[in-house]
């Protein structure tokens, strides 16, 4: 019995033939060297430990990082969404730091809600000045 989708190889603890990979360490195993991991990768000295009398038979208990050889299984991607519709969206407004689309985008990097208060703004500005300037010239008409 070989391995799946590959040549049969030797084992390269003993030499019979593999069945198997290790997750650990990536060499093949038999079906007498090994599970999910070779024994060399399951039994031995403790990870950062090298002193002699810190040599086991049991699994190591640190959790190992997956397989680099092995297909891994992708994050749960969601992409950004619009605020206001709920659509792709790859921007983010720099006032209020709201994630929106390209529909609904206002000036200077901005989304619509912002443009439209910062243009509020600006219009009541303009108004007071307005209003400022219409006293003033009346004042020197008196």
């Amino acid at each position: 019995m070989g391995l799946v989708g590959e040549q049969s190889t030797a084992c390269h603890i003993c030499g019979d033939e593999a069945v198997g990979r290790c997750y650990a360490c990536g060499a093949l195993f038999c079906a007498a060297h090994g599970d999910v991991n070779c024994t060399r990768c399951e039994t031995g000295i403790v990870e950062g430990d090298f002193r002699a009398d810190r040599v086991t038979t049991s699994p190591r208990t640190s959790t190992a990082r997956p397989a680099w050889w092995r297909p891994q299984r992708a994050e749960d991607f969601e992409p950004s969404a619009c605020y206001i519709c709920k659509g792709l969206a790859r921007r983010v407004c720099r006032n209020c730091h709201e994630v929106y689309c390209p529909d609904h985008a206002g000036a200077a990097e901005l989304c619509e809600s912002c443009t439209r208060s910062s243009l509020l703004g600006l219009f009541i500005l303009g108004g007071i000045l307005l209003i400022l300037t219409v006293i003033v010239v009346l004042g020197f008409r008196s």
